[in-house]
C-alpha cells in the first residue's frame, strides 16, 4: 500500500509541472497568434488551453482516486479518474469542431501571416514545452485512463506544434499562407482521433464491459480447471477503474468438497491476480441439495487510505 501512495504522489507532482508549462505555452501562443495572424498558432493555443483544463482534471482525478472506500462507496472513488478523462476528451471534440469552423472561414477568406518570425519563434517555444510535458508524463501514462488521457493530450499537442513549426518554415520560405489553414484543419483531425480513443475506453468502463486485454473464455477456462470446481456459471468481469478489475461468479462443488470452499477461493483469487491482474473476486458456492453460500475475498477493504 505504501508504494501506491508514492506512485500517486509522483503522478500529481508531474501533472502539476505539466500544467504550469502548458499555461505558459498557452499564453505565449495566444499572443503570438494574434500578433502574427496565424490560425494554426491560435488553434494550437486553444488546444493547449484545453490541455491545461484536462491536466487540471487529471490532477483532480488522481487526488480523488486516493480517497479511501466508505460504507457508501464501498469500492472507493476510483472511477473519478475515468469521469475526468471522459470530460476532458469530450471538451476536445468541441474544440476540434471550433477549429474546423475557423479553418473553413479562412479557406474562403485567406489572411496573410503578418509576422512569420514571431509565429515561428512562439511555435518552437510551444513545441519544446510540449516535449518537456511528454517527458514528465511518459512514465505515468500506463497507471490509469486518466493519466493516459493527459499524456495523449500532450503527445498530440506536440505533434500539432511540430506541424506548426514546419509550416512556419515553409511559409517564410515560400509565402504560401494557405498552409496555415491546412495545418489548423489537420490539428483538428488529430484532436478528434485522440479524443475518440479515450471516450471509447471510458464508455466501455462505464458500461462495465470486459476490460481490454482480458479474454472472457480464458478466464472461464482457468477457473473451471481449478481443483474441486465442477462447473462455473454467471461469470461477470468488469472494470472498477482503468487499473482495477472485478469479477464475480457461481461455483458448483460436490457436497463433500464444501468445507474446502474457502481454501479454493483463496487459490482462485491468487491465480486471477497473477495471471489476469484481477484483484477483486467474489464467488458464490453452490452445493447439491442445499442453498447457496456467499464467500468473497476482495483485494481491498473499507477504510484503506490507498486504493
Amino acid at each position: 500500500m505504501v508504494q501506491l501512495k508514492i506512485d500517486t504522489t509522483v503522478s500529481r507532482n508531474r501533472l502539476f509541472w505539466a500544467i504550469l508549462f502548458n499555461a505558459l505555452i498557452t499564453a505565449a501562443e495566444f499572443v503570438g497568434g494574434f500578433i502574427s495572424g496565424s490560425l494554426a498558432l491560435i488553434a494550437d493555443a486553444v488546444h493547449n488551453l484545453a490541455d491545461v483544463a484536462a491536466l487540471g482534471l487529471a490532477w483532480l482525478g488522481v487526488k480523488g482516486a486516493e480517497r479511501p472506500a466508505t460504507k457508501k462507496s464501498t469500492y472507493g472513488y476510483q472511477r473519478i479518474e475515468v469521469m475526468t478523462a471522459f470530460i476532458s476528451a469530450v471538451s476536445l471534440v468541441v474544440i476540434a469542431f471550433f477549429i474546423f469552423g475557423e479553418a473553413v472561414d479562412r479557406f474562403f477568406n485567406p489572411q496573410p501571416i503578418t509576422s512569420p518570425a514571431i509565429f515561428l519563434t512562439v511555435a518552437v517555444i510551444g513545441l519544446l514545452g510540449n516535449l518537456l510535458s511528454i517527458w514528465f508524463l511518459h512514465s505515468e501514462k500506463d497507471k490509469s485512463l486518466n493519466l493516459k488521457a493527459a499524456f495523449l493530450h500532450m503527445f498530440y499537442d506536440a505533434l500539432s506544434s511540430a506541424a506548426v513549426v514546419i509550416g512556419g518554415v515553409v511559409i517564410i520560405m515560400t509565402g504560401w499562407y494557405m498552409l496555415d489553414t491546412i495545418l489548423a484543419f489537420l490539428i483538428g483531425l488529430m484532436i478528434l482521433y485522440s479524443s475518440y480513443l479515450v471516450i471509447k475506453e471510458a464508455l466501455l468502463i462505464f458500461m462495465e464491459s470486459v476490460p481490454a486485454g482480458i479474454d472472457y473464455d480464458e478466464v472461464l477456462g482457468s477457473i473451471s480447471n481449478m481443483a474441486l470446481v465442477k462447473e462455473v456459471h454467471d461469470l461477470h468481469i468488469w472494470s472498477l477503474s482503468s487499473s482495477e478489475t472485478a469479477l464475480s461468479c457461481h461455483l458448483y462443488l460436490n457436497r463433500d468438497d464444501y468445507l474446502e470452499g474457502s481454501v479454493l477461493i483463496r487459490q482462485i483469487n491468487q491465480m486471477l491476480r497473477s495471471k489476469f491482474n484481477i484483484g477483486h473476486g467474489t464467488f458464490q458456492l453452490e452445493i447439491e441439495g442445499q442453498g447457496c453460500a456467499n464467500l468473497h475475498d476482495h483485494g481491498s477493504k473499507l477504510g484503506q487510505s490507498s486504493i
